[in-house]
Order: structure tokens, then C-alpha cells, then sequence
């Protein structure tokens, strides 16, 4: 495969999006663009970001993925759906590689998405891809949470602000996370790599812990003993299926937590597929370092 130098990103108003940018922007390798829907299009990007805006509609997609040699699809987990539109446009307009947004758990792992319905959606768009390989080619770049971004918001049981933790199960469950700056530069080593990530999932990490290793880091660097409550993975996971089922979105982060947690959840990924940090030139990290800046 021909290098890739033309590259648009979907979704880039979101939680990821704009780290992917300023990710290729460094690189310096890259020209960059950014796709957003017409109700969006006033939000200001880079100056050295083309901006297209769509409906969706399949010719403002094709024309926005016209030259272009790949796509980032960045978008919400409410719009997965919305990607197969862009893949079929994609394939018409010749783009050579999709990365969808995958940036999660370990969606390639069948537990896991017995564990997390809603990854399913996710499998339905790689299993598209997989039906449009001789036309398009594709990467899952699968990271665990985010870390820094979690550990900030409590998503991953630790409130900073009130110095509590909610340890699920033994708290010796080791799990891989990413902060949201490696996500962005793994993007780019996918894009700097073609041939070497070319229809596979590869797997990144800025740390494989658990949670009493991070409690303790915490612990550490407010210099603050805190206070601790225990629960069960398979109880969170059982009471987020439920709720899911019952359509209740706000349960889904809870649900993908717990699963992070559960020893089936597929998310040692360090042990479990091997870490494709070197190839995609991913930097070494310091747990303590990160979360210091988290608590500053």
C-alpha cells in the first residue's frame, strides 16, 4: 500500500476527536481535514484543518472523501450506525484506509461483548468492513478507557474531589488503559504503519495496573488515606444489562466499567493480545506522573 497523507476525521467536535487532530497536526506529515454535520459547522477548528460539512447524504460524503487516502471515525456510540454510510462512501470515492471507532474495550473479544451488549454495534461495523476488504482497508485500534480523562470524570470509581473508591471485586484485576494523547498518537502510527495494521485490531496501552495499584497512587499523591467501598463486577454487570435493556443510556459507562473490572472482560491486554506500542511509536508512561497531573 501507497503511503497515506490525506487524512478527514468524523466526529472531530466529540470527546476524541479533537486529540486525533492536534495529533496529526504534529505529526506534520499529514494533510488534515475534519467532516462535521451542517449544525455543527460552526465550530472552529485549526486553520490548517479543511472543514466539509454534510448531511450525510451520499453525495456531501462522497465529495468530502474525494482524495482523501484515509478516514477517523471518531464519533459517538449513539451514531455508530452512521458508519456504514460512511464506509459505502469511502469505497466509492477510493479511500484506502477506515479506522472506525473502535477506541474502547476489547470488542474482538466474544466475552467481552457478552459482557457489554452495546459492543455488538460495534462488531457489526467491523464485520462490514470485513465484507468491503477488497475495495477498503480497516483497523480497530482497541485502548481500554481513557484513562486520564476517566480517572478525572469518576468513571473508573475513584472520586478525586471527595477522596473515595468503589473497588470492584479484589482490586487486583489487572486492566490496560490509554491516556487520551497516546490514543491520538496511535492513531497516527496506524497511519504512518499501513501495511503492518492493514485489516486487524492492534491493541495499545499506556499502563496495565489494577485498581488498589492506582487506589494506592492516589492515595500517595493527595496524601490522604480514602475511604473505600466494596462491590461485585458480576452485580454491576447484571444491574447495567437490565437497565440497558430497559433502554436506560446513563447505564451503559457504569456497565462497560464494571466489565472492564470482571476477570472475563478480556481487558489485560498486555497479557491477553500483546501491545502494539513500539510499532506505532507510543511513548513509555509513568502511572504516578499521570495521575498527579489528573489531581493538579
Amino acid at each position: 500500500m501507497t503511503g497515506i497523507k490525506n487524512v478527514i476525521v468524523v466526529g472531530a467536535n466529540g470527546n476524541l476527536g479533537p486529540t486525533v487532530v492536534e495529533s496529526l497536526l504534529k505529526a506534520k506529515t499529514f494533510n488534515v481535514s475534519v467532516l462535521t454535520r451542517h449544525s455543527t459547522s460552526g465550530s472552529t477548528f485549526p486553520t490548517a484543518v479543511k472543514v466539509f460539512t454534510s448531511d450525510y447524504s451520499e453525495s456531501s460524503l462522497e465529495e468530502a472523501f474525494k482524495g482523501q487516502d484515509a478516514i477517523v471515525s471518531a464519533i459517538a456510540g449513539s451514531a455508530l450506525g452512521d458508519q456504514k454510510k460512511l464506509i459505502d462512501a469511502a469505497v466509492k470515492a477510493g479511500v484506502k484506509r477506515f479506522i472506525p471507532s473502535e477506541f474502547g474495550g476489547n470488542t474482538a473479544n466474544k466475552t467481552a461483548v457478552e459482557l457489554v451488549p452495546v459492543f455488538s454495534r460495534k462488531v457489526e461495523i467491523v464485520e462490514y468492513l470485513k465484507s468491503q476488504e477488497s475495495k477498503l482497508t480497516w483497523t480497530g485500534i482497541v485502548t481500554g478507557p481513557f484513562f486520564d480523562r476517566s480517572l478525572k470524570l469518576g468513571f473508573l470509581g475513584f472520586d478525586i474531589i471527595n477522596q473515595k473508591a468503589t473497588i470492584y471485586d479484589s482490586g487486583d484485576r489487572k486492566f490496560t488503559s490509554t491516556t487520551i494523547e497516546s490514543v491520538g498518537t496511535g492513531v497516527v502510527g496506524v497511519l504512518n504503519k499501513p501495511e503492518e495494521t492493514k485489516n486487524k485490531y492492534v491493541y495499545i496501552g499506556s499502563f496495565t495496573s489494577t485498581q488498589n495499584e492506582v487506589l494506592s497512587v492516589l492515595e500517595k499523591v493527595t496524601g490522604k488515606k480514602w475511604s473505600v467501598q466494596h462491590t461485585t463486577s458480576e452485580e454491576k454487570i447484571k444491574d447495567g444489562k437490565e437497565k440497558v435493556a430497559r433502554r436506560d443510556s446513563s447505564a451503559i459507562r457504569p456497565l462497560v466499567t464494571a466489565a472492564t473490572y470482571n476477570e472475563k472482560g478480556g481487558s489485560n491486554f498486555e497479557a491477553d493480545e500483546g501491545l502494539s506500542n513500539d510499532l506505532l511509536g507510543l511513548p513509555k508512561e509513568s502511572l504516578e506522573s499521570v495521575i498527579k497531573s489528573v489531581v493538579a
